[in-house]
């Protein structure tokens, strides 16, 4: 960066940092191979707990196919905290993530809370990530009972619009 306040300089890049940590979630929940890749470095490691440890597009690329078949997700990034490092910055985001599973010919539903640990780094003036680990929390699990708000909504109106795991979905459109 050139000669600006290192105040500025430091928002600036937390606000970068911020930027993928939101892609992140956004191509996850969208199965957005591309959209995930363009977070990490090529040569950047993903630990997924013991799902997976090794090069970060390797387990995207993996990911993406599993996400796809599975039922409804969404990640939601919460409380962040970045440490700057001169081109480095550590990284703890609070995670909740909701995921529908199928087992035993039944849906269930999952919620885990948990912290994603990264190493972000600068280089050639952008931030990405270099290395991920995975704090994992709680998890609760229970039969889906989807009533749609006790029936106030209705999946098969042709006007309530249902997210996508792809790029039909309503995030991609511009209306």
């Amino acid at each position: 960066m050139t000669d600006t306040d290192p105040r500025l300089e430091a928002m600036m890049s937390k606000m970068e940092i911020q930027e993928v940590l939101m892609r992140y979630g956004r191509g996850v929940d969208r199965a957005d191979e591309e959209m995930l890749k363009s977070c990490y470095f090529e040569d950047a490691t993903e630990e997924h707990g013991s799902a997976y440890a090794g090069p970060a597009h390797a387990y995207i690329e993996g990911a993406v196919v599993r996400i796809r078949q599975m039922g409804t997700m969404a990640h939601y990034i919460c409380n962040i905290h970045i440490e700057l490092d001169g081109d480095l910055a550590y990284v703890e985001a609070y995670v909740l993530t909701s995921v529908r599973f199928r087992k035993d010919e039944k849906d269930f539903d999952t919620l885990t809370g948990g912290r994603i640990c990264d190493r972000f780094e600068r280089r050639s003036g952008a931030w990405k990530l270099a290395h991920r680990k995975l704090a994992f929390d709680w998890n609760r699990d229970t039969p889906s009972q989807e009533g749609w708000c006790l029936g106030m909504f209705d999946p098969a109106d042709p006007g309530m619009i249902m997210g996508r795991k792809d790029k039909e979905d309503l995030s991609y459109k511009r209306f």
